[in-house]
């Protein structure tokens, strides 16, 4: 028998690792076949980013090595391949993945031989029995390869109408070895309930396929009951459109009962269809009714209409989102909004009151920004695409927040970001940063979410002017604030090999967000915030009195490590006031003594484990900020 091994290696996220599904999907299919699993052996998957010469020792006669790329382990693939070329030249080299584009780029290496494209199971093996038979490969569809005189070949795509007969890795035994021999690692996982996406966002490589083919139900319930009696705390769930299906609310009501049986998981996190309001509220009341979900996504990307109209895509109007958001939060569901920076069409201006439209719809919770990076098979990264909206790329390290593996073997994996277009100048992509994670660290985070919120109602100070005002405060300060906020811009300004991220030993031996690293460090040296908040918010309180009552409530509603709770008094009554706007939009604060007890569900008695589960696992369910019920 033929030896074959798949290699899906990527970062470890504190002391856990995912199963590597992708991959295993693939073994799960051939092996169901009985005359390829008659001709090859499929040796265990290789998962870990481990030293390259250690795989390579490991491995018996490789007949074929596929590697399963994407951009977190590009060039880690391409050095593990090129050894293993080196040290068994006859073994047939294959690149798939979401890395890898019908414009083949990897051809370019001479230890690539093979490419496969699009979803993997049928592709591969159908691969397989080609080079079993000896055939002529351009008659494979779903794969490039080059030809005996050098030239580049592709063939047809691989179009697979249903998913009915692909087994489950997890119910057929494939990861079983990886278990075994790792009784120390924790596992998270990955399921699909779907396959496919109907929608077609320009910066987006999540589908190759329009159509939606399902996955049966007792597939679905199978691999959930393996994930809980494995104990598995964390599941992904690789739907496009998790809550498209009425069988979806199904789904989610038998993750609930498994959880209230077993446990596990603890965690379900899916991404919501945009378009199912009803339909995603009720699953995710249902999920976060044990804790399951960080939170209901309310995705937009931009509100800047000329990029909706470049990026195909359309949003729930600002009314709509309005009205769901008092639901969920009259429902105590925490909610998240996602936006891109980069995207074709958009301002710095735009993107900025984008964030803003935000707050002033009611979302106070959690909103992140994430850059708009160029995926080889998202349409955004087609060269006439790029040359319509004169896209400016710009090659950056990888950066693998909240991990600190991947470090140590000395190969950086690398994004390509959109660093400006013919809308977005360099400058204002860097200004649009410093105000995003100024805008999220101070009020998505908390530390002056109430303030922000009172000088919109009672002082009429709009949030775009409220945080366009202490970003310039922060970057003009003389103390520690200004030197946290000018080294962030001397990295976003500087080399683009630099690494866009914040670290510091006190929260553990992780990387953070910029926003997250900066909240940190306020907690961290909480003096510095305080004087912060009486150098730039006390000017804006005319009204002295509420000034100190809203500080006290403010610094006291903000969680931090040692404490079990708060007990307080205010004279007015702000819990009221801050929980009516959140649902109504409109308050009125009472001027009335009130006693304030905020319960912490566990104290922290050190930093790292506060910074892993309040702000890295936390922030999206806004676990910052105590309850104000």
């Amino acid at each position: 028998m033929k030896n074959v091994y798949f290699i899906q290696v990527g970062f470890a996220f504190d002391k856990s690792v995912y199963l590597p599904y992708a991959t295993g999907t693939i073994v799960a299919y051939c092996r169901s076949k009985p005359d390829i699993a008659a001709e090859y052996d499929f040796k265990e998957i290789i998962f870990r980013r481990d030293d390259i010469e250690k795989i390579v020792d490991g491995m018996e006669s490789p007949y074929i090595a596929a590697f399963s790329t994407y951009v977190w382990n590009v060039e880690f693939n391409k050095a593990l391949a090129r050894a293993v070329k080196e040290r068994y030249p006859d073994c047939i080299i294959v690149f798939g993945g979401h890395s890898v584009s019908d414009r083949m780029e990897f051809l370019e290496k001479d230890y690539i031989d093979i490419l496969t494209l699009g979803e993997g199971e049928e592709v591969t093996a159908n691969l397989l029995r080609a080079l079993r038979d000896n055939a002529d490969l351009s008659d494979c569809c779903g794969i490039a390869f080059r030809d005996s005189d050098g030239s580049k070949i592709l063939t047809a795509p691989n179009c697979p109408e249903s998913v009915e007969d692909y087994p489950s890795p997890y119910l057929t035994g494939v990861f079983d070895p990886i278990i075994e021999k790792n009784p120390d690692t924790m596992f998270d996982t990955i399921i699909e309930t779907n396959r496919g996406c109907p929608y077609n966002c320009a910066y987006c490589d999540w589908s190759n396929h329009k159509k939606l083919r399902l996955f049966p139900m007792e597939k679905v319930r199978g691999e959930l009951k393996w994930l809980s009696e494995h104990k598995i705390e964390y599941c992904f769930c690789a739907d496009a459109n998790f809550g498209m299906f009425d069988r979806d609310v199904e789904i989610a009501e038998y993750i609930v009962e498994l959880n209230k049986k077993t446990g596990f998981p603890k965690v379900f996190r899916p991404c919501y269809e945009k378009n199912s309001a009803e339909r995603v509220f009720n699953i995710s009341k249902t999920l976060n009714s044990r804790g399951l979900d960080k939170g209901a996504t309310m995705a937009y990307q931009t509100l800047c209409d000329d990029a909706l109209k470049n990026i195909n895509r359309k949003n729930l109007t600002m009314e709509h989102f309005s009205d769901l958001m008092a639901s969920y939060t009259e429902a105590k569901i925490p909610t998240y909004s996602e936006l891109i920076l980069g995207l074709p069409g958009e301002t710095a201006e735009s993107f900025c009151q984008g964030l803003c439209k935000l707050l002033r719809a009611g979302q106070h919770n959690s909103i992140s920004v994430y850059y708009c990076e160029l995926l080889p098979n998202a349409p955004m990264c087609d060269p006439d695409y790029m040359k319509k909206f004169e896209i400016e790329p710009m090659k950056v390290k990888f950066n693998h927040i909240h991990s600190a593996s991947g470090k140590k073997d000395g190969i950086p994996e690398y994004s390509y970001l959109v660093r400006s277009t013919n809308t977005l100048t360099r400058d204002g992509w860097v200004y649009a940063n410093l105000f995003s994670i100024c805008l999220q660290c101070f009020h998505s985070l908390g530390l002056l979410r109430y303030f922000a919120i009172y000088a919109y109602y009672e002082l009429g100070i709009d949030y775009y002017d409220f945080y366009k005002s202490l970003l310039s405060y922060c970057l003009e300060d003389s103390g520690l604030t200004g030197k946290l906020f000018r080294e962030i811009k001397k990295k976003l300004d500087g080399s683009l090999e630099g690494e866009w991220n914040h670290s510091n030993p006190v929260f553990g031996n992780v990387t953070w967000f910029f926003e997250e690293g900066l909240f940190l460090e306020f907690l961290y040296n909480f003096d510095e915030f305080e004087r912060l908040v009486d150098g730039f918010v006390k000017p804006l309180v005319e009204d002295k009195k509420v000034y100190e009552e809203l500080l006290r409530f403010q610094l006291n509603a903000v969680r931090r490590p040692f404490e079990s709770g708060k007990t307080f008094e205010c004279d007015y009554d702000f819990a009221s006031y801050f929980e009516k706007i959140g649902a109504d939009k409109t308050a009125e604060l009472r001027a009335v003594r009130t006693s304030f007890e905020f319960t912490a569900a566990k104290k922290y008695e050190d930093w790292p484990c506060f910074a892993k589960e309040i702000v890295w696992y936390g922030r999206r369910k806004g676990a910052t900020l105590y309850s104000l019920s």
